[in-house]
């Protein structure tokens, strides 16, 4: 009894393993090629990143010198949520042709594996995304720029005078097709990264590519 019991649970095991293997592909020389291409764009995505946190770091200090934007923790919060638009604005300005270039590397890629395929498109949705948030240089007064995102009824007139983008297009940062490609990166990221990893790529840069 105790050895089929060992029987059973090593063909569980084994099936387990098989299932695991499978569920990331093996990229073809086709995908490997375009793996290599995106690891070769790393440098940008981490300009990106650091962008982002350095206008967010700029933005809270400058919101410091702010009248009448509420002392309380609730009230502190509802500016950090107002001012994301604002951030999407000032990382765009200044990261524009990496970005752009980005988005061509992405667009070019015809990927043979589903898997690339579809983290490819949810990656693409969301640099389109944020590429709608570039108002062609126009400089931001972070204090009049929150007080128009924290007011009930804000015009679309209000919006596009302190930002230069739509309201429509803020509308869409927090739209479910949004949610959804960043949902869909999010959960195809760990395998994702497993596949660069098989297509040659660097396990540092794999990372960097999946976070």
């Amino acid at each position: 009894m105790r050895l089929s019991l060992i029987v059973v649970a090593c063909a569980v095991a084994l099936v387990a393993a098989s299932a695991a293997a499978a569920a990331t592909p093996v990229p073809d020389a086709h995908d490997r090629a375009l793996a290599r291409q995106l690891a070769a764009k790393v440098a940008s995505l981490q300009k990106v990143s650091t962008a982002s946190k350095a206008d967010d770091d700029r933005i809270t200090k400058a919101l410091k010198g702010c009248k009448g934007l509420g002392k309380t923790p609730a009230d502190s919060f509802a500016v950090v949520f107002a001012m994301l638009p604002v951030l999407l604005v000032d990382v765009v300005n200044q990261i524009r042709p990496q970005l752009l270039d980005v988005r061509a590397t992405i667009g070019a890629m015809h990927p043979h594996a589903p898997l690339f395929r579809r983290w490819l498109a949810a990656e693409s949705a969301s640099s389109e995304l944020i590429l709608g948030f570039d108002n062609h240089g126009k400089k931001i007064d972070y204090c009049a720029a929150a007080k128009v995102m924290l007011a009930k009824n804000a015009s679309d007139a209000d919006v596009q005078r302190v930002l230069g983008v739509s309201s429509t297009q803020i509308k869409k940062l927090f739209s479910g097709s949004s949610s959804q490609a960043s949902a869909t990166v999010e959960k195809l990221n760990p395998q994702m990264r497993a596949f660069l990893i098989a297509g040659g790529v660097r396990r540092s840069v794999a990372v960097q590519l999946t976070k």
